[in-house]
């Protein structure tokens, strides 16, 4: 018998030898510990069916949030649809590892389906609030000015957070004008940026970069160390808040740059490469949210609405 605990100790071991990144095995390993304490830690994975799944959903709807949890306290809210989608995809990919390695005969996840997530319109900045934000950071000071860099080159390369902090001195080529990028996946892709932030970016590194203290990491704090991406992303939250907005995150900058692109006369495919994304999918949504855009400024400024006859 093969119980759920053996098998997610077989699955990181699998995991790390295919250089899977440890973003992706907390998502399987945190969705399943959920699924685990539900069926029971001692239960056999041959015996696991699809209908369990579907029990997990129903139990999972009327759930409190944030029920059991270590460190936060439980709220008066119910789970969102989209976590309990995210911990099911993350179930249906480990019983489909547990498939292909053999581990069970078949993969009783295969005819789930997903719990539909509605689609929401995802909340960018317009150009004014980027010029607003980019005021924040005092240029004068080399922190400041390191800030003012970092939300620049998001804003421009619309790149994720993550690979921003992980970038490295030699992964900015100021001659070609691109950022060297590991992407979701391991996989790397080079990313264009503009004379603006190329400016930004050499005057960073010869002015403003601190002394580093035993890293090749582009992004550092004042003591020489590599600044996280938590960091960056509470730097980022703080510049917003005095701005004015009542939310600024990093992923909402990536999502504006991907819409004023497109509103700009970028294309989808192009921008695709840049954002690392395997499919179109996610462009399109981008490329609705643009041609919404479009019809918002149609009816504001529209011709035949003004004329008289």
């Amino acid at each position: 018998m093969t119980t759920l605990a053996d098998a997610l100790a077989a699955y990181r071991i699998f995991a790390q030898a295919e250089g899977k990144s440890p973003k992706t095995v907390r998502w399987i390993t945190s969705s399943l510990g959920y699924f685990s304490a539900f069926l029971g830690d001692h239960q056999d994975i041959a015996e696991i069916t699809g209908n369990d799944l579907r029990r997990f959903i129903i139990a999972l709807k009327d759930r409190q949030k944030f029920a059991d949890h270590p460190f936060n306290k439980p709220q008066q809210t119910t789970i969102s649809i989209q976590s309990i989608e995210t911990y099911c995809r993350a179930i249906r990919s480990f019983f489909g590892f547990l498939h292909r390695e053999g581990f069970i005969e078949s993969n009783p996840m295969e005819k789930v389906k997903m719990p539909k997530v509605p689609q929401k319109v995802v909340p960018t900045f317009s150009a004014n609030d980027l010029d607003k934000l980019l005021c924040q950071p005092n240029k004068q000071s080399n922190q400041g000015f390191r800030d003012y860099a970092i939300i620049l080159t998001l804003v421009d390369t619309a790149m994720r957070i993550s690979e921003l902090a992980d970038l490295k001195l030699d992964d900015v080529d100021f001659e070609n004008g691109y950022l060297k990028i590991m992407g979701k996946g391991s996989k790397e892709r080079f990313v264009p940026f503009g004379h603006k932030v190329a400016k930004a970016l050499l005057k960073y590194k010869l002015k403003h970069r601190a002394d580093p203290v035993g890293t090749e990491n582009f992004w550092l704090r004042a003591d020489g160390r590599p600044l996280n991406a938590g960091r960056m992303e509470k730097l980022i939250s703080g510049y917003g808040r005095s701005a004015g907005f009542k939310r600024c995150y990093p992923h909402k900058l990536r999502h504006t740059s991907a819409v004023i692109y497109l509103r700009n006369g970028g294309d989808p495919f192009s921008l695709q490469k840049k954002l690392g994304h395997t499919s179109l999918a996610m462009t399109r949504h981008y490329s609705n949210l643009a041609d919404s855009d479009v019809r918002a400024q149609h009816l504001r400024y529209g011709v035949a609405d003004r004329l008289k006859g």
